[in-house]
């Protein structure tokens, strides 16, 4: 058994309720291993430090306390996954100037971005396995595991709803 940080995003459906009760219930439901944050109205992220099995044994069962706490909540996104050059420096103990000088120096190993724009973004993985692979840099595994069982969360949740435009569009 590890231990497992990582976040999960979910949006919720009105009514959206007292945030006491959102938190007691989530509580109840077993996810007293989190942080929740209940910033915007119609959202709700839980950052959970989850001792487990495997990351995604951690998340599915994070996912599955939320569901049965509230109902209708509906994952949007888990967390370590897409970064940028700042959340890459602060998770890692770099400063942002180091990562950039991976990022555009000479060494064309460094991983392609997964979105380029202000700012660009990159899978964690991909930078965690580079920094492992390329530099000798001692990666955490539970993060690189974690970093992992989000990104296939993250492509199942858009994948489904790709599917659900597509059956859209041909109407």
């Amino acid at each position: 058994m590890s231990v497992y940080e990582f976040e999960l995003i979910f949006s919720l459906v009105a009514p959206f309720g007292d945030p006491d009760d959102i938190v007691n219930a989530l509580f109840e439901a077993g996810c007293d291993d989190a942080i929740v944050g209940v910033g915007k109205r119609d959202r709700i992220a839980l950052s959970f430090s989850r001792d487990a099995a495997s990351a995604g044994q951690a998340m599915a069962s994070a996912w599955r306390e939320v569901r049965e706490a509230l109902r209708g909540a509906e994952l949007v996104e888990a967390k370590p996954d897409l970064v940028n050059l700042s959340d890459m420096a602060e998770m890692l103990g770099y400063t942002r100037q180091n990562m950039q000088k991976y990022a555009a120096g000479k060494d064309v190993s460094f991983p392609h971005p997964v979105h380029v724009g202000a700012p660009d973004v990159w899978h964690l993985y991909d930078v965690l396995l580079w920094l492992r692979d390329e530099k000798g840099v001692a990666v955490e595994g539970e993060l690189l595991e974690a970093s992992l069982a989000a990104a296939e969360i993250n492509a199942r949740l858009q994948s489904e709803r790709l599917a659900m435009q597509q059956r859209r569009v041909a109407v």
